[in-house]
């Protein structure tokens, strides 16, 4: 098959990651058409629709898939004079992944977000806190390529202590999704770095392969401690042989488990308000911490590897090509009964509220004391 992606943000990489290996593991053939250049947020990229679209016209007619990301449905209009809607009616298969909130979709969009659930593209949507946003939609893994040289272990010392890459500046308790705590978590990290003298880098809209090459040079990694669920940076920690810390609640760790085949967590399983102390520990048992590093190698080797997840690809473009009805949420993993929904939506949203009304009463409490 020939299968051409279509994205109008970087999406952190997800796209193009995805096309190199379909492309690099499988017999078909992708490409991405990206909107135009994404400046800072550098993922790598195919073709950039600003640039060539005489190419990307082309590609886009001779495709037999149309893999379409976040934000676009059959009705956009920013890739004209490609049209989705007549390519449809052509025969061209299509399916739409998701890596966002459906309310940032939606408003992206300009529609609601009932209208956006209820749209009839075959969908997929990455097995991070997303998939429990959208039920009906099959769920994928994030893929990372694990032996390329910036995924791999470091083989010199390195050169900080601990690193942090927020996406947003968003305070943790201000937005359930959209944050990774950049506030809170980097002032846990000062503190127990000025302790022993330790160093540590932020980051924050850096090209890519900076941020991998200087992950890559950090003895720890800190994903995200707040909402539930791991990013693509902690993933990329694990292949780079780190100790990374990230708080997964039940229904995340479970679906990780399900596309791992193992019933442990590769993470540091701790939330923010525990960091501290988990930080102060790693940063004086260095051996313990290398041979937990290690172990999330040993992890992404033998239960993450490109070979292993690009067969759930595989699957979804031979359910298109057979019945793009069967590219639906899978058996095993939906949300379609009020106790399920209370285990993987309600439940984790209780116990984010429950954590940020304590962590209100203790500072009104040291207020009032003080």
């Amino acid at each position: 098959m020939k299968i051409v992606h279509f994205s109008t943000t970087p999406l952190a990489g997800a796209p193009f990651r995805l096309v190199k290996a379909i492309n690099t593991l499988t017999e078909h053939e992708a490409h991405l058409i990206d909107l135009k250049r994404y400046g800072s947020e550098d993922f790598g990229q195919d073709v950039v629709f600003s640039e060539d679209k005489d190419l990307a016209v082309e590609l886009a007619g001779e495709a037999d898939v149309v893999h379409l990301h976040n934000y676009l449905d059959y009705d956009s209009r920013k890739f004209l004079p490609i049209n989705f809607r007549d390519l449809r009616r052509k025969g061209k298969l299509f399916v739409r992944q998701f890596h966002s909130d459906p309310c940032l979709v939606a408003r992206v969009m300009g529609i609601t977000q009932t209208t956006l659930l209820a749209q009839d593209i075959p969908g997929l949507v990455i097995g991070q806190f997303q998939e429990r946003k959208y039920p009906g939609c099959m769920v994928v893994p994030n893929i990372i390529p694990e032996n390329d040289p910036l995924y791999t272990p470091l083989d010199t010392k390195a050169e900080f202590d601990i690193f942090f890459s927020p996406t947003t500046t968003v305070g943790a308790w201000d937005d359930r999704w959209n944050t990774k705590g950049m506030p809170e978590t980097e002032r846990i990290i000062a503190n127990v770095c000025v302790k022993y003298s330790a160093k540590y880098k932020l980051i924050h809209k850096t090209p890519l392969r900076q941020a991998l090459s200087t992950k890559k040079s950090s003895r720890i990694v800190v994903d995200e401690m707040v909402t539930g669920s791991y990013h693509i940076s902690g993933l990329e920690g694990l292949s780079q042989g780190k100790p990374v810390l990230s708080y997964l609640d039940d229904r995340s760790s479970w679906i990780m488990s399900h596309f791992s085949g193992i019933g442990s967590c590769p993470f540091i399983n701790v939330r923010l308000e525990d960091s501290y102390t988990v930080l102060d520990y790693l940063l004086t048992h260095a051996d313990e911490a290398a041979e937990i590093g290690m172990e999330s190698r040993m992890f992404v080797e033998n239960h993450w590897s490109q070979k292993k997840l690009i067969k759930h690809f595989q699957d979804v473009y031979e359910k298109l090509g057979s019945d793009p009805g069967l590219v639906c949420r899978q058996q095993e993993l939906q949300i379609d009964k009020p106790v399920k929904r209370f285990f993987a939506c309600i439940l984790p949203d209780l116990v984010y509220t429950g954590r940020k009304d304590q962590l209100n009463n203790n500072e009104a409490h040291r207020a009032q004391r003080s």
